[in-house]
């Protein structure tokens, strides 16, 4: 069966014209004839087939043919040996592509493959698809799948026992069972060394510092003093034996090879684990009560911050407090108390005339602080050097300002009291009384005014009546 499938072009090859396909195709029958002719009779009988591979016309007689090439010289011609490998592959990716397209049609308006209708799933399509993915990647993916829901279902079975272990805790504690006490082995996991062999007058800073060489000694979470203790006897007095308690677990393979066997004074100290024995009955009342999670958290990293590596300051390095500077005189609480506007216009004024030394970012007014306190923050220390030069001595309503850069630990902020809130208040409700008084006194004022204009009015009438009387009297005398 001959065939004319052409694969697909990519995007930097030129699509063949349908003129160029045309005399390609009729150079190529031209060709075949020629060829077949001096083929012999056995290649007549076989189907010459063609396809365009990697820009050239490729053809062969029947599947065990030789591949021949069409040449310029309008001539096929046998591929080279160099070449009949690479050409051999190219052929059979088509051949392959060809056959997995026959029972699919090309869909224009959806722009995808839809198999063909009558195109059924027979034993030759399963075994084509088998041939070409085969069964082994069948078999290792189902291994796969497999796999996967083993480890799903034994995790899922973890948790439900986890789940369930926690609803029976959770059952005991209700019920009121109290749980199982007594000693715990902690052996294994205690950072604590056993020293004796020292001298008996020895201190406690001494075997502090004799233990310290070997790492950093625990604090104790609530009393946040050292875990080191020195054994005294019924009088008091030491008797040249103690207990260190360090952080890290390498520390103790430290005190164990360095430590043991060194000589503290005129004494060989010896240096081994410290094994706990229970010493009586075991009695609840004495255990200490458990940290919460928070204090927990608080002290495991506030011990991990001793072991952080930090790199050094650089000698121009400045604290991010110099970044805001502290203006003080800046106002009175008496015109505080005065003027309730007073703390955003001097809030707007401060940002308006800090703003010519640098960028600011945030101004506080401390409205109720003594010493009069307003807070400028800057982006930069340059900035905030700047306004304490310019600021620093100039005079504002008879005050002479002071401004210098923020310790980064002073608090500012001064709570009112509830008495000065109260005095506050009342202030404000006398000056809010004398403002509605002052109101009224005006509204009576203007409704006295406007009376006295109307009887000013009535009077002017009756000063034009009078005049005009006289001169009708006067014309009646004239008349007789």
């Amino acid at each position: 069966m001959s065939t004319d499938f052409v694969p697909e072009t990519e995007d930097d090859e030129q699509p063949e014209t349908a003129q160029e396909k045309k005399e390609g195709e009729d150079a190529a029958t031209d060709a075949e004839t020629g060829t077949s002719k001096e083929a012999g009779e056995k290649k007549e009988e076989a189907e010459f087939q063609r396809r365009y591979l990697n820009e050239k016309w490729y053809g062969r007689y029947g599947n065990n043919g030789a591949f021949l090439e069409y040449n310029e010289s309008d001539e096929w011609k046998e591929v080279d040996e160099d070449m009949r490998e690479f050409v051999e592959q190219l052929w059979y990716e088509q051949q392959n592509a060809e056959q997995q397209t026959k029972n699919y049609t090309w869909d224009e308006e959806k722009k995808e493959w839809i198999r063909k209708e009558n195109a059924a799933l027979d034993d030759d399509t399963i075994a084509e698809y088998q041939a070409h993915y085969g069964e082994q990647f069948i078999k290792e993916y189902d291994q796969i799948y497999e796999k996967m829901d083993a480890e799903l279902k034994e995790k899922t079975e973890a948790k439900i026992k986890e789940v369930e272990e926690k609803r029976e805790k959770k059952k005991m504690k209700k019920a009121g069972q109290p749980q199982q006490q007594g000693w715990i082995d902690m052996e294994e996991k205690s950072t604590a060394v056993y020293v004796s062999g020292m001298p008996t007058d020895v201190t406690i800073e001494e075997f502090t510092e004799f233990m310290s060489k070997c790492g950093v000694i625990q604090q104790d979470p609530r009393t946040r003093r050292s875990k080191i203790k020195l054994y005294l006897d019924d009088e008091g007095n030491s008797k040249g034996d103690g207990r260190c308690c360090y952080i890290k677990m390498e520390s103790v393979e430290l005190a164990l090879s360095i430590l043991d066997g060194a000589r503290m004074r005129d004494c060989e100290v010896k240096v081994e684990k410290a094994h706990f024995e229970l010493k009586g009955e075991f009695d609840p009342a004495k255990k200490k009560r458990k940290l919460t999670p928070a204090q927990k958290k608080r002290f495991f990293e506030s011990q991990n911050k001793i072991f952080e590596w930090k790199p050094d300051k650089p000698r121009n390095y400045r604290p991010l407090s110099d970044c805001t500077v502290i203006i003080k005189n800046l106002f009175t609480l008496e015109q505080m108390a005065k003027n309730a506007a007073l703390l955003l216009d001097l809030k707007e004024e401060v940002e308006q005339s800090c703003a010519k030394y640098g960028a600011v970012k945030k101004v506080v007014v401390y409205d109720n602080n003594p010493e009069g306190v307003v807070s400028v923050a800057f982006e930069s220390t340059e900035h905030s050097d700047l306004a304490v030069k310019m600021l620093n001595g100039r005079i504002v309503d008879g005050r002479e300002l002071k401004c210098s850069l923020w310790d980064g630990k002073t608090k500012y902020k001064v709570q009112e009291t509830e008495e000065e809130a109260k005095r506050r208040i009342a202030a404000w409700e006398e000056r809010i009384q004398k403002g509605r008084q002052g109101d009224d006194d005006n509204e009576e004022e203007g409704e006295e005014e406007e009376g006295d204009s109307d009887e000013g009015e009535g009077e002017d009438e009756e000063t034009t009546e009078e005049p005009e009387e006289k001169r009708q009297k006067s014309e009646q005398e004239t008349d007789e």
